[in-house]
């Protein structure tokens, strides 16, 4: 975590400075007390012309140190706890956008909920590790070696007397600390799985419903809860043993001082005052121990909860710039595959496909489910690489154009739009954030989204529900459909923007994609013969590669399958959903 501290460097210096001078002044503490005892109230005092002065004056002295040492406390707490909050901060401002840019194969392989666990939750531990460990640790830490000091230049033998159980105390606090850190390892662990299996049921209660899988899904969310419970009470069983431990600790040292110091006060070789001091030191020595005992804990979470953050940070992003990468300039759309070959595993979903598309063609993708279809798709935008070959936009290989400038040429229309949290303006800017409101109208209106915002409540400045629940199909489809207008970009891809739509909710959609503007390159991925008639060419794809391709009027004079699922009137891989 060097990297995030650096730049709080000077301000944890400063916190630190005066956690040190709040140790220096507190380490006075106990003198009063024994001026008062020796100069004043013992048998042979010499200060006895002007006892109230002194008495004064001690109890001036006391509380000037206290308050002096509150003071120090308080900016020295403020700072350091100031500095672990904008710290922690940054931590998750950077996991975010460095979730952001890993690649969808890693989201593929990782649960929603398990992600965004490690987002808020564990980094709010974290966070909870460092403010402790500043606030906490640095000046229990400095307290202690000061006490520590103070006891040797008194008296050697008392302080080591005082100290000899400490060994003891440290073996037993880093073994429950060690085991602490496992239970908070185990528990962080299942409290992820807890919020992936929230995010999961909660994410498809439509059908959770409808299958009534509500037993089911409780009692796996019951058995995965327990695990997080078992692995919780473990570790406050572990922590509560670190106070008992600490306090037997204590008062042993404490018994120890208690007994050789009232025997040589006895012996007249120490006065009262001394004896008090140093017990008072004693004491003192234990309250840091005692508080960085009980931070136990919060380490051992924070220390869990920080190597499922780190994890995610130690991921490289598969898709990145090269280190040569310059702006994409305005493309015409020409599309190029050469010799493209991919696997997501084992099996490859596209072998060695040639594939030229001609600036402002329109051409349509058919075959079955997992014919490669949407992974072609996703290697114009290079939201994946290609295993062997490269594709090219107007004959530029798509590696060496910045992926912002690159991406921002590319217009994608999917069968299950996804909606944001905001507005159906937010939502339609989303294709060009800077947009005018005049141009977001114009895109609304294009694409039919006025139709039906006209009658919503705040028209276009209505709340849209979580994942767009109180809009429909078609509806949430036409907003997507305003975004590629927005956006304007030289490449559109429609990935099914129809087949879950009934009848009447298409007609609206080609109605809307009717209006997007002319002369653009646009990729069509379809299962309905309808969607696809109108292409300049129909390329089929079967096992990863091209098997046939041609104008819908050319595939029908020949025998294929594209002839053959159109006799059977079929759809081109599965039957349309209805809306």
């Amino acid at each position: 975590m060097r990297g995030f501290i650096r730049p709080y460097r000077r301000v944890l210096a400063v916190g630190g400075l005066l956690a040190a001078l709040e140790v220096v002044v507190g380490l006075a503490q106990p003198w009063p007390l024994k001026w008062v005892v020796d100069e004043l109230l013992a048998d042979d005092a010499t200060a006895s012309d002007h006892p109230k002065t002194l008495l004064a004056m001690a109890c001036l002295g006391l509380v000037a140190i206290v308050a002096t040492t509150a003071v120090l406390g308080y900016w020295a707490t403020r700072i350091l706890s100031s500095a672990g909050l904008h710290l922690a901060n940054g931590i998750r401002e950077t996991v975010f956008a460095h979730l952001n840019r890993l690649s969808l194969r890693y989201h593929g392989a990782n649960r929603v909920g398990d992600l965004s666990a490690r987002v808020t939750g564990d980094v709010d531990r974290t966070q909870d590790m460092i403010v402790q460990l500043l606030s906490v640790l640095v000046p229990n830490v400095m307290m202690l070696v000061g006490m520590v000091v103070v006891l040797f230049v008194l008296d050697p033998m008392f302080a080591l007397l005082a100290l000899a159980v400490t060994p003891v105390l440290a073996i037993t606090v880093r073994s429950l600390t060690s085991r602490l850190k496992d239970a908070e390892r185990r528990s962080r662990k299942a409290d992820g799985q807890v919020a992936a299996a929230t995010s999961e049921t909660l994410g498809a209660i439509h059908f959770v419903q409808a299958y009534s899988l509500e037993p089911h899904q409780q009692d796996r969310f019951d058995r995965l809860s327990r695990t997080s419970l078992d692995a919780g009470l473990e570790a406050v069983r572990l922590q509560a043993r670190f106070s008992p431990v600490v306090d037997i600790t204590s008062v042993l040292s404490t018994v120890a001082i208690m007994w050789f110091g009232a025997i040589r006060v006895m012996d007249g070789k120490l006065s009262v005052g001394e004896l008090l001091v140093f017990l008072s030191y004693v004491g003192s020595v234990y309250k840091p121990i005692r508080a960085l005992a009980k931070l136990g804990r919060t380490r051992s979470k924070g220390l869990a909860a920080a190597e499922r953050v780190m994890a995610v940070l130690a991921e490289e992003p598969q898709i990145v710039d090269a280190p040569n990468a310059v702006l994409a300039p305005r493309l015409s759309g020409a599309i190029d595959l050469h010799e493209v070959s991919f696997s997501y595993g084992r099996e490859p979903v596209l072998s060695a496909v040639d594939l030229h598309i001609e600036s402002g063609e329109t051409v349509a993708l058919v075959g079955p489910t997992g014919a490669g279809k949407s992974t072609i798709a996703s290697l114009v935008p290079r939201l994946i690489d290609p295993t062997t070959g490269w594709v090219a936009l107007d004959g530029i290989d798509v590696r060496s154009m910045t992926l912002a400038s690159l991406r921002s040429q590319v217009s994608t229309v999917l069968q299950d739009c996804v909606l944001l949290h905001g507005t159906l303006r937010d939502n339609i800017a989303a294709g060009r954030p800077w947009a005018s409101a005049s141009d977001i109208d114009r895109a609304a209106k294009l694409a039919l989204v006025d139709e039906f915002a006209c009658r919503l409540p705040d028209g276009l400045d209505t709340m849209i529900t979580e994942r767009g629940a109180n809009l429909s199909g078609g509806q949430r489809q036409r907003i997507s459909i305003a975004r590629a207008i927005l956006r304007d970009a030289p490449i559109l891809i429609l990935d099914e923007p129809t087949s879950a739509l009934d009848t009447e909710s298409e007609e609206l959609i080609v109605q809307a994609l009717s209006n997007l503007p002319n002369h653009r390159t646009t990729l069509v991925i379809a299962h309905r013969l309808s969607t696809v008639r109108s292409a300049d060419r129909i390329v089929v794809l079967e096992g990863g590669v091209i098997v046939q391709q041609g104008t819908h009027h050319d595939l029908l004079g020949v025998e294929g399958r594209y002839r053959r699922l159109h006799a059977k009137g079929l759809a081109l891989s599965a039957p349309a959903a209805a809306s």
